[in-house]
This record gives C-alpha cells, structure tokens and sequence, in this order.
C-alpha cells in the first residue's frame, strides 16, 4: 500500500519544477503522513485511557517514532525506489485513476482525521 502511495506522492511532487529530489521529497511527505496518522491514534488512545505525559516525554517518544518511521521507510521505500516506478508505471489507465483517487482520499482524510481528534479531544494545559 505504501509503495503506490510513494508511487502517487513522487507523480505529484514531480511536477513542481523547482524540486530536484522529487523521490527523496516523495520519502519525506510519506514519512509524515504516516506520522500524522501514528499521532491520531495516540490522541484516541490518550483520550479514552486519560494517560498523563510531560512535554517533553512526549517531544522523545515523537522524535524516536519520527526517525523510527524514517529507518523503516529508507529501507522499504527509498532504497527501493526504482523498483517501485517501475512496478507502477505499468499500470492502466483505470488502475492509475483509482490509484490517484485512493492517494488522495488518505491524504486528505489523514490531516482532517487529525485535526478534529486533536481540536476535540485534546484538552489544553494551562
């Protein structure tokens, strides 16, 4: 699933003309995606269990998630990368369509699913 995404995500940012490093900025964005997602499940699970954690626990466990899902991602994605262009761009017309619409619905879904768990559910501290 991941690999079609960063296959989507590369198409896009391949079209901005002032980006030399459209497959590592592809990584990037995937990395983050998958950080927002990582993050709406901990605001649920904080919210239902009512965990207390200081900031900057939470600052540690965010940064080793974040280079955890990047380590990951390096070796399942980016190293792979021309295996991965190869593997999609063979697909249909129909195919890439439907994959356009999927990369897009989790894109959108992902930031709008944060957003209102993290506006509802998080309670500031003041």
């Amino acid at each position: 699933m991941f690999k079609e995404l960063f296959y989507w995500m590369y198409i896009n940012v391949n079209k901005i003309k002032t980006n030399d490093t459209p497959l590592f900025t592809s990584y990037l964005l995937i990395c983050v995606l998958q950080m927002v997602n990582i993050e709406t499940i901990f605001v649920f699970i904080n919210y239902y269990l009512k965990i207390e954690i200081s900031n900057s626990f939470a600052v540690y466990i965010g940064l080793v998630l974040a280079f955890s899902v990047m380590i990951i991602n390096y070796f399942l994605l980016y190293t792979k990368r021309n295996n991965i262009l190869k593997k999609y761009r063979d697909y249909t017309t129909k195919m890439k369509a439907k994959g356009q619409i999927y990369f897009w619905v989790y894109v959108i879904l992902s930031f709008v699913i944060f957003y209102v768990a993290v506006v509802n559910m998080v309670t500031p501290k003041y």
